[in-house]
């Protein structure tokens, strides 16, 4: 008795159905169901073919270029296999205008010719080429040949292959290339567009414009007519090299299904690398972008799992690729139990097959795949590795936290309890996984799972070392900011007395200390921190490392000058200018309330800009005469002489003239030079200086 078809039960499997039906997959099982829900296979369709038009009016907006072309493209050829299925279903529809860009005012005019571009698509272990685009002519095998070669490609790594059909149809000649044998190009293409993606514009569906900017330019200049399959390919292949870089990827084992790698005894087993903890956004931001033309010649595939599966096949190429260059044992030649599979798989990690008995391979895939699912199933959340600053006692306290499900932390023993049952699990892997990456938190004696107490080196290491790599694992790190400049040292010199009106002469009670950038040690301090194995001191907001020998050196300059706590104010400023010496290139600063710290200060108020008129002077000084002055009226409010020196002609006497025009209050001045150069002093004052009584 021949047996009615089933009702579809779910929305999803309907629309699933009617997806490979529009495919041309579906078998005639999937047909006889559709024809038994008519009715809801016509409504969906319909509703199918609002979404097409919406997508092709949203598209058309917010895209431009050549990319507007292929997306809408697709997206028309979509809806025109809707409209025919559900003309077979209902008849011709009424007589409707055609479709027209958002952006016209009237019917659609003829869209321009397009540009023919190269394009790449990928299928497992290879990279096919193809030259068409949206409205363009395709090229032949040849032409394809010529596009790649003035891309960089070695011509010598491609052959011919099966053609690709395009959405409207047409079938363009391909050719096709093993990713290991075109993986330093597409590593080269990858360059050109690296730097876009990592600014932030991580949708590849940005492809050339009509508008020739500069950027789209530029990497046309590296890749050539290149379509947005191209670059988006050139985007795969920069995450799998940061991947590889960064140690995300782990070895699974595989059974082979190419052909002469099976016999009676067992099967073809070998080791692919699979990608580990991708940021969940930076694979999301590639798969919404990836182009139809990348998987053309493939199986339909939700684009996030087609861009996992890309990602994989890059990861493995590049690190089989390695691997090759490796030394290794070799393996059994022909491994029967779980232990000789294991040392075959160590000495086949470039990916080359070897034969073991199939249900003892097959159980090491799932022990494999089982040590590998918590760093390759998709993070829902990770834990958060969080290190405070010091207390008092210099202790370095590290907490593991859990995220919770609103939002907010909690500490992780906390989540292993409160949490829902998968939550609850997962906080439960992740942990454990952190636990044998750091083993500081294995330490015995803490009172809860997930806490531990550092010392000054762990602390730096974690900030330094560490927290990198568990960062890398798929952790985050909230660790106080490390400085990893070291500052140079420097003395400073304090004057202990209150008052800072006592002179050049007068003794002042100072003391000494070293300087690491903001921070000022002592001599017992500095001596507490060369007795640790990392010191680190907190010096503008970050923390930062001492050079045991700078400590060295400045516990050494401290331990010299002991004995000299009482200074003058001469003395002071003869250190502070350097005349006595320092070990330090930075000097030495005066610090307190003292005559030569008061004196340095009012020096620093000398304006750049300084008159060349002076009060009471007849005529003009010379920029450099201006500065000289300023100079000497310095020195002479510090109560300090100076010397004038320039030489012969350059105006000292003028400089000196105007000098003293300015200091007649404070009494007569006393000229001393020889009696040839007497006159002339005579006659320049009472030229610059007519108010200056001379005798």
């Amino acid at each position: 008795m021949a047996l009615a078809p089933s009702p579809l039960s779910t929305t999803g499997s309907l629309e699933d159905t009617i997806q490979d039906h529009l495919d041309g997959v579906a078998d005639d099982d999937a047909v006889a169901r559709l024809q038994a829900n008519r009715g809801r296979w016509i409504e969906t369709l319909y509703r199918l073919l609002d979404d097409a038009e919406n997508a092709i009016d949203d598209a058309a907006k917010r895209l431009r270029g050549a990319e507007r072309s292929l997306v809408v493209d697709d997206l028309e050829a979509e809806a025109d296999r809707i409209d025919e299925v559900l003309t077979d279903l209902v008849g011709p529809a009424k007589e409707q205008p055609k479709r027209s860009s958002p952006d016209s005012a009237g019917p659609a005019a003829p869209r321009e010719a397009g540009k023919t571009q190269l394009q790449l698509s990928w299928l497992p272990g290879r990279i096919i080429a193809f030259a068409g685009g949206h409205n363009a002519p395709t090229a032949g095998a040849d032409d394809v040949l010529a596009r790649l070669t003035d891309a960089g490609a070695n011509p010598d790594d491609w052959d011919s292959f099966q053609p690709v059909k395009l959405p409207n149809g047409s079938k363009a000649e391909t050719i096709v290339a093993p990713i290991q044998a075109v993986l330093g190009w597409l590593i080269t293409l990858s360059g050109s567009v690296t730097a876009e993606y990592e600014e932030g514009s991580a949708d590849a569906s940005d492809d050339d414009t009509d508008d020739d900017d500069d950027e789209a330019g530029s990497i046309d200049e590296l890749i050539g007519e290149a379509g947005v399959s191209v670059r988006w390919i050139g985007l795969a292949a920069s995450l799998a090299v940061r991947l590889v870089a960064q140690g995300r990827m782990v070895p699974q084992l595989k059974k082979s299904r190419r052909n002469g790698e099976q016999n009676s005894d067992g099967a073809a087993f070998s080791v692919h690398w699979d990608p580990a903890l991708i940021d969940q956004a930076e694979l999301t931001a590639l798969s919404s972008s990836l182009p139809h033309a990348v998987t053309a010649l493939g199986h339909r595939q939700e684009a996030r799992a087609a861009t996992l599966n890309i990602l994989g096949d890059l990861i493995n190429a590049i690190t089989c690729s390695a691997a090759q260059r490796m030394e290794v044992p070799a393996g059994p030649p022909t491994p029967k139990n779980k232990s000789e599979i294991a040392e075959a798989v160590i000495a086949h990690l470039d990916g080359s097959p070897f034969v073991a008995p199939n249900r003892t391979g097959t159980e090491v895939i799932r022990r494999m795949e089982q040590w590998a699912k918590p760093v390759t199933a998709p993070l829902k959340f990770s834990l958060i590795v969080e290190l405070d600053a010091p207390d008092e006692s210099n202790a370095w306290y590290l907490k593991v936290l859990s995220p919770t499900a609103n939002g907010g932390v909690e500490p992780v023993e906390a989540g292993l309890v409160t949490a829902s049952n998968s939550r609850r699990k997962e906080v439960r892997d992740q942990l454990t996984r952190l636990e044998r990456l750091y083993e500081p938190l294995l330490r015995p004696g803490a009172q809860r799972r997930g806490e531990v107490v550092l010392s000054q080196d762990e602390a730096w290491r974690l900030m330094t070392v560490d927290g990198p790599r568990l960062k890398t694992a798929g952790f985050d790190l909230r660790v106080p900011a490390l400085s990893t400049k070291k500052p140079s040292p420097s003395l400073r010199l304090t004057s202990e007395d209150a008052e800072s009106n006592v002179g050049a002469q007068q003794l002042a009670n100072v003391r000494w200390s070293a300087v690491f950038g903001d921070v000022e040690l002592t001599a017992e301090e500095i001596q507490q921190l060369a007795s640790q194995a990392r010191p680190l001191v907190k010096s503008g907001g970050r923390w930062v490392e001492l050079d045991q020998a700078d400590l060295a050196e400045a516990a050494a300059a401290l331990a010299e000058r002991a004995d000299q706590t009482k200074l003058s104010g001469a003395d002071m400023l003869r250190h502070a200018l350097g005349l006595e010496g320092t070990p330090f290139s930075g000097g030495i600063s005066l610090a307190g309330a003292s005559w030569a710290a008061d004196l340095l200060s009012s020096a620093e108020t000398i304006p750049d800009d300084l008159p060349t008129t002076p009060e009471g002077f007849e005529g003009e000084l010379r920029s450099y005469q201006a500065n000289a002055l300023a100079w000497l009226g310095f020195l002479d409010a510090a109560g300090l002489g100076g010397c004038l020196a320039l030489d012969m002609g350059l105006g000292k006497t003028p400089t000196m003239l105007s000098h003293i025009g300015l200091t007649t209050a404070s009494g007569p001045s006393l000229v001393i030079a020889p009696p040839a150069v007497v006159g002339n002093w005579a006659a320049e004052a009472k030229r610059f200086v007519p108010h200056v009584r001379v005798r």
